[in-house]
């Protein structure tokens, strides 16, 4: 059975996580960023009786552990397919084509073809600093929420290189990213420099 493999970058994920860690969902629940990253990663399963939970180092090495997992299927043989979410929000036509021949489709998608992202309201913001009207949160999906340095912006340039020092760089390249370290560096600006500078949390 063919596996298609949608991931996020380890920045834009782990902030990702943390929101959603912060609305009573299956991750540990936690307050701030810094602890978050440092401390062990606990997962809940909760469609199995009885529940399971598992739990990790940290949360990028859930990271790495679920793509290598991953990864290794499709160095056996397993049909196996990544998919970078930034790339598919940024060059949908593209990712559906290579989606498209992945699948042996006929006929197959056309890359040329125009193709509109979903407008859905999204039910969460995962910016750190939450707006005081919760009707801010209910906004159309906004392409830019994928962009790498509206991220680091986010999160600020020690928890990123924090992130980046847990992240194995095998994962990294297995999912489309052998340079990310490096797009990270170029992407990296003076908020997420300054958010860093005036304080941890």
């Amino acid at each position: 059975m063919p596996i298609i493999v949608m991931s996020k970058d380890p920045i834009t994920q782990l902030l990702s996580w943390f929101r959603f860690s912060r609305n009573d969902s299956i991750f540990r629940p936690a307050k701030h960023l810094g602890p978050f990253l440092n401390r062990p990663f606990e997962l809940k399963q909760d469609f199995t009786h009885p529940k399971m939970a598992y739990r990790f180092r940290t949360p990028a090495d859930y990271w790495n552990q679920f793509y290598f997992a991953m990864e290794a299927l499709r160095r056996i043989g397993a049909p196996v397919h990544f998919v970078a979410y930034e790339q598919l929000v940024s060059e949908p036509a593209l990712c559906l084509g290579a989606i498209s021949r992945f699948l042996d489709l006929s006929p197959p998608f056309d890359a040329g073809s125009t193709v509109t992202i979903p407008r859905h309201a999204i039910g969460a913001s995962n910016d750190i600093d939450r707006p005081a009207d919760p009707a801010a949160n209910q906004g159309p999906f906004d392409p830019a929420r994928a962009d790498l340095a509206s991220a680091l912006a986010r999160i600020g340039w020690r928890n990123a290189r924090l992130i980046l020092g847990d992240i194995d760089g095998d994962v990294l390249a297995a999912t489309g990213r052998a340079g990310f370290r490096r797009t990270c560096r170029e992407a990296i600006g003076p908020t997420a420099i300054l958010r860093s500078l005036i304080g941890f949390w």
